[in-house]
């Protein structure tokens, strides 16, 4: 009796070894807006990494080539239309830029002319979502994408 309860005591001993890598358990599952949000940061992603997009965030600098250069200053103004919310208007993102040494507005989507050639800010991340759910996803910072108009 007393050998079944030390080949007990072992065999329980052997389920908890110290150093033995502990279960974590599954996580928990997203809401459909965070699975939805973390869709559209991929593929933001994907268009940031496209031929051709220089991308840059806030204080970096984009270098386009021939002496154009583009470093965002701020955010001035995103009223884009969140993606889950219909809108009237569909709002636009202004950048403050040091473009080439002068300080101008960049509206995402519209070509800007400067002496050294034309710039296009083509893709901005995050894209607004209406009560994103910061407890579950935090907000990323802005990510842009340049290039050659």
């Amino acid at each position: 009796m007393r050998a079944a309860l030390v080949i007990a005591a072992f065999a329980l001993a052997a389920c908890t070894q110290p150093g033995a890598p502990a279960q974590t358990p599954p996580p928990a599952p997203q809401s459909d807006l965070v699975q939805r949000i973390n869709a559209d940061l991929a593929r933001l992603d994907v268009e940031l990494a496209a031929e051709g997009i220089v991308a840059v965030g806030i204080g970096e600098t984009a270098d386009l080539g021939d002496g154009l250069t583009v470093r965002p200053i701020d955010v001035k103004e995103d009223s884009r239309c969140p993606a889950n919310v219909d809108c009237v208007w569909a709002g636009q993102l202004v950048l403050r830029a040091d473009v080439s040494g002068t300080e101008r507005e960049i509206t995402l989507g519209t070509p800007l002319e400067t002496p050294q050639g034309t710039v296009l800010l083509a893709v901005a991340k995050p894209y607004p979502f209406n009560e994103w759910p910061t407890a579950e996803l935090p907000i990323p910072p802005y990510r842009f994408g340049f290039r050659r108009g």
